[in-house]
């Protein structure tokens, strides 16, 4: 049905519009040099314990280098990205701060009580944080350098969570969920059908993706025939959805969860006050019934850096279909 097909398209125009409008306003704690001096901190503290543990209590000493080299096989890229990291952010300053920040673990470390019965446990703790139970948000520093040049990997190695909509509102009575890496942070979206939205580095990062759902106008007691899903996934109506100004770049139906869907990509230019951010849009689309869901990944550059954006989409364009692979929509399953 071709009506249907041109006034989603409106719609979806409009929901691309507002979900661009939600890309910034994430709430940071703390700086990120303090993120990054904390996470640090943490691990050459560590690495002091350990090696009082092995000086101390040689019977264990296998165990705590074992344990050493458990959490440097899961984090040791990240320590080297961080002291790169905080190197560009101090400068001549970073040798004096990690100086002092040894001489300060060192006289509160040293003075703590160590028997045996505490070594064991702090082995357990350790063997346990190469697994993945780090402290929030360690944790999240930890895993954003980890996997800074393979996004995907953080995803596929299990360091990823569930987001379900049961029950929220603006996921109008569809219940999905989907998982997200754990080093990108949820909030929850501004706009009123954005559910939620989800950025790398902790907030931080110029990645995110959204997840949303519209109601679909019908006319009273129309329900959508497979005929006009047919009609609507298909690419020479799938271009409408790109907004005024993008450019569209490539369309396909594909399958979400037993569900026709399509998968969208498109560039756009977005003004955030006296900055231009050039934008890479990956969108997936499928419908439940009367309404459609969104799921909305993006990547932008800064000024400049236009010419990065074809190899950053490449980074990240696994990560987003792994994203949109764990779509699932219980509802169907009761």
């Amino acid at each position: 049905m071709k009506t249907f097909c041109l006034s989603f398209i409106s719609i979806v125009v409009l929901f691309t519009f507002f979900s661009v409008q939600s890309v910034s306003g994430q709430t940071i704690q703390e700086p990120l040099h303090v993120d990054l001096s904390k996470t640090l901190g943490f691990i050459m503290g560590q690495r002091f314990s350990l090696n009082r543990i092995k000086d101390e209590y040689p019977y264990i000493e296998l165990r705590a280098q074992k344990a050493n080299l458990e959490f440097k096989a899961a984090f040791g890229i990240a320590e080297e990205n961080i002291k790169k990291a905080l190197q560009d952010m101090l400068k001549d300053k970073y040798s004096e701060s990690i100086a002092m920040m040894e001489k300060k673990l060192k006289s509160t470390l040293s003075s703590q009580q160590l028997n045996q019965d505490i070594a064991a446990q702090f082995l357990d703790k350790v063997e346990s944080r190469a697994k993945g139970n780090v402290p929030s948000p360690i944790l999240e520093t930890l895993l954003t350098y980890q996997f800074k040049d393979r996004p995907a990997e953080e995803f596929t190695k299990g360091y990823n969570r569930i987001f379900r909509t049961k029950g929220h509102p603006k996921a109008k009575g569809v219940d999905f969920q989907i998982r997200y890496p754990i080093s990108w942070r949820p909030k929850e979206g501004e706009r009123p059908n954005i559910i939620q939205k989800f950025t790398s580095k902790n907030g931080r990062g110029l990645e995110m993706f959204l997840i949303m759902v519209k109601d679909i106008p019908l006319p009273p007691g129309y329900t959508l025939t497979q005929k006009d899903l047919d009609e609507f996934f298909v690419e020479s109506e799938l271009r409408g959805m790109v907004p005024d100004g993008g450019k569209f770049i490539s369309a396909k139906p594909i399958v979400l969860d037993n569900h026709k869907g399509a998968m969208i990509l498109f560039d756009q230019s977005v003004q955030r006050l006296d900055l231009t951010l050039t934008m890479r849009n990956l969108h997936f689309i499928t419908i439940r019934g009367n309404k459609m869901i969104f799921i909305q990944c993006m990547i932008s550059v800064t000024p400049g850096k236009e010419s990065n954006l074809q190899e950053k989409f490449s980074r990240f364009e696994p990560l987003f279909k792994m994203i949109a692979n764990s779509f699932v929509i219980q509802e169907q399953y009761k």
